[in-house]
């Protein structure tokens, strides 16, 4: 057998050369004419894939508008994020004051607000302490902070007057809500 010793680069791109132009015959003609018959196909395969295309962004923003018709609340709850840093900051006044009364309506405002919050993350229930059992450990790092105050919140509900609460006891329970409300953005 004859050993070849060297690969002659010339001969390869004259061949190549011969073929794109049209020297060489592939089934009767060259690449070129080869791909002039393809250049119709291609072309309204392309006109194909643009009107695609188009009718794709027409369709998207019409699924768009029809669910902002359909959904506009979920717009609304964008202004939903202020009211309730407002009545976040609203609580936090109440507790500032020198008034008991004051330092009782914001524990319970604050539980009305965690009950909001676990009812929007998708739990269901008569109340918030239903709500909070069927809650797992692992899905809720502050569970324990959300029992601890919601239990001192029907304390006062039930009690009323009859319950002494100190401003430091009203602040620590206001600061375990806001632990809860923390972990899940909610305020």
């Amino acid at each position: 057998m004859k050993e070849i010793t060297f690969l002659n680069l010339e001969y390869v791109y004259l061949k190549i050369y011969e073929c794109i132009t049209g020297v060489c015959r592939v089934g009767g003609e060259g690449f070129v004419g080869l791909f002039d018959k393809i250049r119709p196909v291609s072309t309204i395969l392309a006109l194909l894939f643009i009107a695609g295309a188009v009718y794709s962004i027409i369709r998207i923003r019409q699924i768009r508008q029809n669910e902002e018709k359909e959904f506009g609340e979920i717009i609304v709850a964008k202004g939903a994020e202020e009211k309730k840093m407002q009545k976040w900051n609203q609580l936090l006044e109440l507790i500032s004051s020198d008034n008991h009364n004051n330092w009782r309506l914001a524990i319970i405002e604050a539980d009305t607000l965690l009950d909001d919050m676990v009812t929007i993350i998708g739990h269901k229930g008569e109340g918030l302490g239903e709500k909070l059992k069927q809650i797992e450990r692992s899905d809720f790092n502050t569970l324990d902070q959300a029992w601890e105050a919601h239990k001192i919140r029907n304390i006062i509900a039930h009690s009323g007057s009859d319950y002494i609460l100190t401003q430091r006891e009203a602040r620590r329970v206001i600061d375990l809500y806001r632990q809860v409300f923390e972990e899940f953005g909610f305020i």
